[in-house]
């Protein structure tokens, strides 16, 4: 597993990576917004996961995970940053970043965030489903296509409905969405979830105005194939 990490303390820089490289991972060490951007350009297919410092020289971590998710690369990430305001972290998570680590933290919390991202679902969906109209959905390059039209989802909303495809025809809980595309696991944010699950249903409506996406009362979600 190959980690980038995007941070300009050196002391704490090194410590993470000596840290990650006894675990077995690659790691790959930028100190600057502007040296980044000429590595990602090269190397970004190759990143498994981006630890990101939010105050950077040249350009900070914030621009940096837009730009990425502009792009629709969905390599997922971790903020790393001093600030521990809750307006700071929803910005965070408003930028489409996956985790957000309060420095100083420890590093086993580090490694057990690292782990819970690579437990994500991993399968990869057939090309075409027939979900009683043709739709093409292309899980490589985060898209969606109806009727070979593109649709525009946001990363959080592609990873839910990518989510709920692999478990088509099961009920699945809020929960259990938090864990495996959001990555934090905080109860209060559950409408999140369903402000998400709106705006699918809006994008994604059924010809006969039927829901594609139901909603179990009490206990989650599901989208019957």
């Amino acid at each position: 597993m190959k980690i980038l990490l995007i941070e300009d303390n050196p002391l704490l820089g090194k410590s993470i990576v000596r840290i990650l490289k006894q675990e077995g991972m690659t790691v790959e060490h930028i100190k600057n917004g502007e040296e980044w951007e000429h590595f990602w350009m090269i190397h970004n297919k190759s990143i498994d996961i981006v630890l990101l410092d939010i105050m950077l020289p040249w350009k900070n971590g914030i621009d940096i995970c837009k730009t990425i998710r502009e792009k629709w690369i969905a390599t997922p990430v971790i903020m790393l940053t001093a600030k521990w305001d809750i307006k700071d972290k929803v910005l965070g998570f408003h930028t489409w970043a996956d985790d957000y680590l309060v420095k100083p933290f420890d590093y086993e919390e580090l490694l057990v965030r690292i782990q819970s991202i690579l437990k994500r679902p991993k399968q990869i969906l057939d090309t075409c489903l027939d979900l009683w109209f043709w739709v093409e959905i292309n899980s490589a390059a985060r898209e969606i296509k109806r009727d070979w039209k593109k649709i525009s989802l946001t990363p959080k909303e592609f990873g839910i409905l990518e989510y709920l495809i692999i478990h088509k025809n099961t009920v699945v809980s809020q929960q259990e969405i938090f864990e495996n595309v959001f990555d934090f696991a905080k109860d209060n944010w559950s409408n999140t979830i369903e402000v998400h699950i709106k705006n699918l249903r809006k994008k994604l409506y059924w010809e006969n105005g039927k829901e594609m996406i139901q909603t179990v009362r009490w206990v989650g979600y599901k989208m019957e194939i």
